[in-house]
């Protein structure tokens, strides 16, 4: 499934969410899009971009971010581009960047960004300065 990421009337990146790892979640998604919610930056978390839904799921495809950014070292590919879902605060987030420090809580990793990590890490930097920019979230027919 992909999702078209809209600031401000443009289109700025797509969301390819993986349905067959985390099906339940996908399902979610799916049933409450298209959205719209308002950007924050995780304060303490790196380079985070976040965006509280109104999904309620199961944790799937669980991970630790440490564990991520180890992974993404060890094969010297980036972390900036996935995508996870936080249940117990209802929120999707983005990691636009490749700065993402030790956070002892699970995620359930559901996609990456396929198009606009660029774009998103400048977002990113921007809600850094101004957090509550309005985004649209919408199904990508396929």
């Amino acid at each position: 499934m992909k999702i078209r990421f809209n600031l401000a009337g443009e289109d700025v990146a797509v969301i390819e969410i993986w349905e067959d790892k985390v099906p339940q979640l996908a399902e979610k998604i799916r049933e409450a899009l298209p959205f719209a919610t308002y950007l924050q930056h995780g304060k303490l978390t790196g380079d985070l971009l976040l965006m509280q839904t109104k999904i309620l799921a199961d944790w799937e495809n669980i991970f630790y971010p440490d564990d991520l950014v180890a992974e993404k070292l060890a094969t010297h590919s980036e972390v900036r581009g996935a995508v996870s879902y936080y249940g117990p605060r209802q929120q999707i987030s983005i990691m636009y960047g490749n700065d993402i420090p030790p956070e002892p809580l699970p995620v359930s990793a559901i996609g990456w960004v396929i198009e606009g990590a660029d774009q998103l890490e400048l977002i990113g930097l921007r809600t850094w300065l101004e957090p509550g920019m309005r985004v649209w979230l919408s199904l990508i027919d396929e």
